[in-house]
């Protein structure tokens, strides 16, 4: 009776190491794609940098707008052409300055899709689902704008648009 217990126990402990064995099997599927080292040196980089840069964009614009508006407040309206000249050029900087807004979209998106890609990852190892692991999100030639430093030359650019070649 006791080596029928004995049994029963490794049987027990054979099929709990199995189990666990399954678990972190399926966790190392899910966690395999976020530790690829292009994930986190290229993908998970790019993001940061596009978070950095969005903010720096957004406050640049920001004391720009600032800027135009108060000089606008230091209009002296007592000669009509004169504001009026004034006026229109502060609102030229004001219109420019807001379209980061679109530019700063562009960047967030990246950050929130590569962020989602982690969550998708850790949700499927929290909630112990056994399919395979989503596919990483592949970027094709447009990848919104470039980060400062990475951009493309103006002279290549109108050469490009102009027919020729980089």
């Amino acid at each position: 009776m006791a080596e029928a217990g004995k049994l029963d126990l490794v049987e027990r402990l054979t099929n709990e190491c199995i189990d666990l064995c399954r678990t972190l099997l399926r966790g190392r599927k899910h966690i395999d794609p976020l530790l690829d080292p292009a994930f986190r040196t290229q993908k998970l980089k790019r993001a940061l940098d596009e978070q950095k840069t969005a903010i720096a964009e957004m406050e640049m614009a920001v004391d720009k707008i600032m800027s135009a508006v108060e000089r606008l407040a230091e209009i002296e309206f007592s000669s009509a052409p004169s504001a009026a000249d004034r006026v229109a050029a502060c609102s030229e900087e004001i219109i420019e300055a807001c379209c980061f807004q679109d530019i700063t979209g562009q960047r967030l998106t990246h950050v929130m899709t590569t962020l989602g890609e982690v969550r998708q990852g850790l949700d499927a190892l929290a909630d112990g689902r056994d399919e395979a692991a989503p596919e990483p999100a592949v970027s094709g030639l447009l990848n919104g704008p470039a980060l400062p430093g990475n951009a493309m030359e103006q002279d290549a650019v109108d050469k490009l648009l102009a027919g020729g070649s980089k």
